[in-house]
Formats: structure tokens, C-alpha cells, sequence
């Protein structure tokens, strides 16, 4: 699982907020990101999905995809709602939909906050989702010094606003952890629902592109089958399963490295047209070659980048390095260009 460095989220973020006031406190380092598997339980044909549910339709025109992909997550957190809970250190940030503060409450014990739109929910997910935060369904999670709350925003398939909420343990955990989740997610929906700070992306920027509708089926047939399964994870990832394989298009922030190995086995290829792409055959049980296009970078070399992947089971005849080859040269013209 790829981690960024704290100076190269500071510096992306800073990319994509290039011309868009930031406020005070949005600085941005590191926080985990979250991978999709084959066969992960977040898809559309979820059975605890209301069959009345249109694909692709949020509760409210708010909550639509290709807006949410333009939103700037830290300022869904206002530092004066969380100085309600106690003292807010800086924001920071590891992905375009993702943003944590970690931060003192009143008492001066651990509080960290996490919120997340766009955040894929499982069937577990959907079915407890029988409370209500801010007019939509949610649902609670409570651990013994965390707690998620999630605001359901799309049913089909199932997508929610987040806040992820942990303390520190024993004598410094929070009484009631998903208290304070509650109060955040609540000022999150509100403000989704106004009019919230969004990127202003430079050129050549993925981030308003969904990924699921950038890729056609004679793309993945020659893999996968006429019949690939689809799975939406998040904002900006998709991918598709069949006959064995799984190919995959994600869109995310990096630091791009001077020697262009974002993996230590990468090596440059010529995709044509002048566009290289940084390639690498991943071992194991589900060999897989990701090939990582670098779509956007600034002095300081952070920057977006588009990453794609074709992965089959050990026993698949499949030259898969090939084929994500051809899976980019097929997708490429329909990305934005610098």
C-alpha cells in the first residue's frame, strides 16, 4: 500500500488549491488511504440496496459525484466547530477526498479527527444505518476508543460522508467518542449542502474525472470478458473483475520521484505520443503490472497522477504488462491534457 510523505500531500494540496484561498490552518501532511480488492463488498448489486435506488443518483443533488470531486475535504471540518470540542491543530490530508485533524479536547486528552466524502459503505454498513445525522440516514460504529459515523448520501451503490473519530486509551480515552463524530458529520453535511471551498485544479488534472465512465468494455473484453464486474470505490477509483483478472484506474496525489521509480522495480516506458509511463510486474499470488502516468507536477515535484493496473491468478496466461499497456494507450485521450 503506497503512503505519501507529508511534504509532497502539502505541496499537492497546494497545487490543486493553486488560485482558491486555503482560510488559516489548512496545512496538509499524511493520513492512511484505504485499497480495493477483488470481490470487496461495496458494490452496486449490494442485496441490502434498495432495488427503487437509481444508479448513480444521490439524495440530493449536493451530494452528486461530479461535485463532490471538486470539494476540498479539510474545509467540511470549520475550525470553529471544532473549537466547540476543544483545541484544533493543523489539517491534513493524504487524498483528494480525505482530511484529519488531530487535535486536544477541553480536557487536553487525545481527540483525532478524520472525515471522508465519497467513502464507499458495505452491506454491514447500509443495514445499520438506522439512525439520522443532519436529515439523512446513519449509521454508528463504536470500538473502545473510536468510533466511525457515516451519513449515507447515494444508495446505488451505497456512499457516505465519514468521520472517523479516535482518543487515546484508559485514562486518556474520550468518554463517548462518537459524540463528537456526530457533531463534525453534522457540520460536514451542512456545508456540502451550501456552498463548500473546491480545488481549483491545474491544467491536466484528473481530479473531476470519474474513472468508472473513463474506460469502455472493448477496453477490458480482451482481459476480462464481455461481461466484467464493476466495483466504484470511493471517488476516484474503479475496477473490474472477470475471467480470473481484475484491472483497475485510479486517480490520486504523489510525490513524484526525480528518478521516476514510484516503485523500486519500476521501469520507463514509451506509451507514444511523447507520453512515458513508469511500469512495474508485481510477484505473488495475483501477479499484477501497475503503470503510473504522472498527469500533473510542480517545482517541488508533487503533483497527480493516474494509476493502472492489470492484475490475473498465477495460472491466467496473460502477458499482463501488455495489457495495462494497451489499457492505457486506450484510455489517455480521454484524460485532460496539460
Amino acid at each position: 500500500m503506497l503512503r505519501f510523505r507529508a511534504t509532497a500531500v502539502v505541496a499537492a494540496a497546494a497545487l490543486l488549491m493553486a488560485g482558491c484561498a486555503t482560510g488559516p490552518g489548512l496545512a496538509k501532511t499524511n493520513s492512511p488511504r484505504r485499497t480495493v480488492q477483488a470481490g470487496a463488498d461495496a458494490s452496486s448489486t449490494d442485496p441490502s440496496v434498495k432495488p427503487s435506488a437509481q444508479p448513480g443518483k444521490p439524495i440530493d443533488p449536493a451530494f452528486a459525484a461530479e461535485r463532490l470531486r471538486l470539494v476540498f475535504p479539510c474545509a467540511l471540518m470549520e475550525k470553529e466547530l471544532l473549537q466547540t470540542l476543544g483545541t484544533p491543530a493543523k489539517y491534513t490530508s493524504s487524498n483528494y477526498t480525505r482530511c484529519s485533524n488531530y487535535m486536544k479536547d477541553k480536557s487536553g486528552k487525545t481527540l483525532n479527527l478524520t472525515v471522508e466524502i465519497g467513502y464507499s459503505l458495505t452491506s454491514t454498513e447500509v443495514k445499520n444505518a438506522t439512525k439520522q445525522v443532519a436529515g439523512l440516514k446513519s449509521s454508528e460504529q463504536k470500538l473502545t476508543s473510536s468510533c466511525f459515523v457515516s451519513a449515507v448520501t447515494q444508495e446505488n451503490p451505497a456512499q457516505a460522508v465519514r468521520v472517523q473519530v479516535s482518543t487515546g486509551s484508559g485514562d486518556q480515552a474520550v468518554s463517548d467518542p462518537c459524540e463528537p463524530g456526530r457533531k463534525v458529520l453534522e457540520g460536514a453535511v451542512r456545508k456540502l449542502r451550501g456552498n463548500p471551498q473546491k480545488y481549483n485544479p491545474p491544467k491536466g488534472s484528473p481530479v473531476e474525472v470519474d474513472p468508472c465512465t473513463a474506460v469502455d468494455k472493448a477496453t477490458l473484453a480482451p482481459v476480462l470478458g464481455a461481461s466484467p464486474r464493476m466495483l466504484a470505490f470511493g471517488l476516484h477509483q474503479c475496477s473490474w473483475t472477470g475471467q480470473s483478472a481484475q484491472m483497475q484506474l485510479e486517480f490520486k496525489t504523489a510525490r513524484v520521484p526525480k528518478d521516476g521509480k514510484f516503485d523500486p522495480k519500476s521501469t520507463e516506458v514509451d506509451l507514444g505520443g511523447g507520453v512515458k509511463g513508469y511500469q512495474a510486474l508485481k510477484d505473488g499470488a495475483f501477479p499484477t503490472c501497475e503503470i503510473i502516468l504522472v498527469r500533473t507536477k510542480d517545482s517541488s515535484d508533487a503533483g497527480e497522477i493516474a494509476e493502472f493496473s492489470v492484475g490475473a491468478s498465477k495460472n491466467k496466461e496473460l502477458d499482463r504488462c501488455q495489457a495495462a499497456q494497451a489499457f492505457v494507450k486506450a484510455v489517455l485521450p480521454g484524460l485532460p491534457s496539460a
